[in-house]
């Protein structure tokens, strides 16, 4: 029996250490993005500037939506994101409007989904989906009173930078 014990335990030690899985990150993410598609309805343009913060192991974003029309929309956004060992995003968004939002979501291989908003204002839930490097998708949506979720923007971004 103790030969047996010493022999696992010599084929223990000599087996190859197991790989550990990366650090989940949003690195995969940074760069400078421009945007097309439609946001509440209408045809939409946009910017998405993603990158790592000043001083800090958190990801930064800059985001600027335009719809043009005869009430043309101006939407712009800035948000801190850090993601922990478990791929769990948490951060904050403040848009131009003055609203501060929480975030909180998951990073998983190409996928990125956030939920922001509170019950008193809103809640609502963005996806950014890598479907190549230097292509993504962006789908936003918000939480409706009967549970469902009515997404109101969908843009396919490129990177620029």
């Amino acid at each position: 029996m103790t030969a047996q014990w010493g022999i696992a335990a010599l084929l223990a030690i000599a087996a190859p250490a197991a790989t550990e899985d990366p650090v989940p990150s949003l690195a995969a993410w940074h760069g400078t993005w421009t945007g097309e598609g439609t946001a509440f309805g209408k045809a939409a343009i946009a910017t998405l500037v993603i990158k790592p913060a000043p001083d800090s192991d958190a990801t930064a974003l800059a985001y600027r939506l335009a719809v043009p029309g005869t009430t043309p929309i101006e939407y712009a956004a800035e948000a801190i994101c850090r993601v922990d060992a478990k791929g769990r995003v948490r951060g904050n968004w403040t848009d131009n409007r003055g609203r501060t939002r929480p975030i909180g979501g998951r990073v998983a291989g190409s996928e990125w989904h956030n939920h922001w908003g509170s019950a008193d204002i809103e809640i609502g839930r963005s996806t950014y989906v890598l479907e190549t490097p230097d292509r993504m998708v962006v789908t936003d949506s918000v939480l409706q009173d009967d549970g469902s979720w009515c997404v109101f923007a969908t843009l396919r971004f490129r990177r620029t930078a």
